[in-house]
């Protein structure tokens, strides 16, 4: 089953005992409020896997995401589930000729025509891609 957005609630600050700058923990309470709210209605007594898709320009640290989805998912029916993290790759569109290409930052250049600023496709992702249960 796959899952829309990621909506953020609960109590972060006592979780993280003062440590506001890691927005991973924010970013992984809002997962697990969607994972366990998708589960019961879907039925689930128990959440055994997670796949979330993560850019490599979302400014998300993975281990980090797994640390904390831990912590956040105990005494949830997400408990002890596996958090399977898949990378997205940048993936861009030139402006000036409408090529597509990989490129190596968000700074690169066009490889066909030169031009910089391009559209990026895909690369800033971070979504809850689908959940296993029982």
């Amino acid at each position: 089953m796959s899952a829309g957005e990621v909506r953020f609630s609960g109590d972060l600050e006592a979780i993280c005992e003062g440590k506001r700058d890691m927005h991973e923990l924010a970013l992984t309470q809002g997962i697990v409020d969607l994972v366990t709210q998708v589960g019961r209605h879907e039925g689930l007594h128990r959440v055994t896997r997670v796949v979330v898709e993560v850019g490599v320009a979302a400014a998300v640290v993975p281990d980090a995401l797994t640390f904390c989805f831990d912590i956040v998912a105990a005494d949830t029916i997400a408990s002890g589930a596996e958090l399977a993290i898949e990378t997205v790759e940048l993936r861009a569109a030139c402006r000036a000729c409408g090529a597509e290409f990989e490129p190596a930052s968000l700074v690169s250049a066009c490889p066909d025509c030169g031009a910089y600023g391009p559209r990026l496709l895909s690369g800033r992702e971070l979504r809850v891609k689908s959940l296993d249960g029982e």
